[in-house]
């Protein structure tokens, strides 16, 4: 709201509660507000016009006004949807019957910075490359083998749990009866470095292999998941 006061300081001044006055609108918005005149002489007309730049914003539902004491005036701004953002120009108030005119700047609309996007601020430590780590191949092989030596070892330990520890030391067992009865064929006098034959040795090595196979199938690391 605007107020103009005409005749307080002398006849046909005209004074203005603000030099400017600013209405924020998009294209294709509209908006009322009113003018209030205040008259402190004798009743007048008061003549209202807008420049030439807000013709288009600007309609004055009573233009020319007779104010005796006191007359609020609406006006309607508005900003066609093919419109500027910023609308400047003036509004005249003209008393005395054209001898005294005076003006005060309108703006309706918005400036483009009040559509400008906000920057984003961006760590410059993200647009940089991840530093790349050298590996050495010596020690991924190393590492490798380490692997392979821990999954064995936890696969013998796995293999021997009850079951599998009462079929080893029935193994053993036999190997043992197997000795003793060597001993017996070849005499209770034989030293501990007896010679062992060709069929006895065999059947020595036919036995060791068997035990060494079934104790590698019978691995966890060697077995299908």
């Amino acid at each position: 709201m605007q107020q103009v006061h005409i005749n307080r300081l002398g006849v046909n001044s005209i004074e203005f509660e603000s030099n400017i006055v600013d209405i924020p609108l998009s294209p294709g918005g509209e908006h009322s507000f009113e003018i209030v005149i205040i008259n402190y002489g004798s009743p007048t007309h008061v003549h209202l016009s807008a420049s030439d730049e807000l013709q288009d914003n600007l309609t004055f539902l009573e233009d020319n006004p007779y104010v005796s004491h006191e007359e609020y005036i609406p006006v309607i701004a508005r900003i066609p949807f093919d419109g500027r953002l910023l609308n400047k120009g003036m509004i005249f108030v003209t008393v005395g019957y054209g001898s005294k005119t005076e003006s005060f700047t309108i703006n309706i609309g918005m400036s483009d910075t009040n559509n400008v996007p906000a920057l984003i601020d961006i760590d410059e430590r993200l647009s940089s490359p991840a530093p790349v780590m050298a590996t050495n191949k010596k020690t991924k092989s190393g590492s490798h083998l380490s692997d392979i030596f821990s999954g064995i070892s936890e696969s013998f330990i796995q293999m021997f749990d009850a079951r599998n520890l009462v079929l080893f030391s029935a193994l053993i067992i036999i190997l043992a009866l197997i000795y003793i009865a060597v001993r017996l064929v070849s005499g209770n006098n034989m030293e501990i470095g007896f010679e062992v034959g060709f069929y006895t040795a065999l059947a020595f090595t036919i036995v060791f292999t068997s035990l060494i196979a079934y104790l590698l199938t019978r691995l966890p690391i060697f077995k299908n998941k």
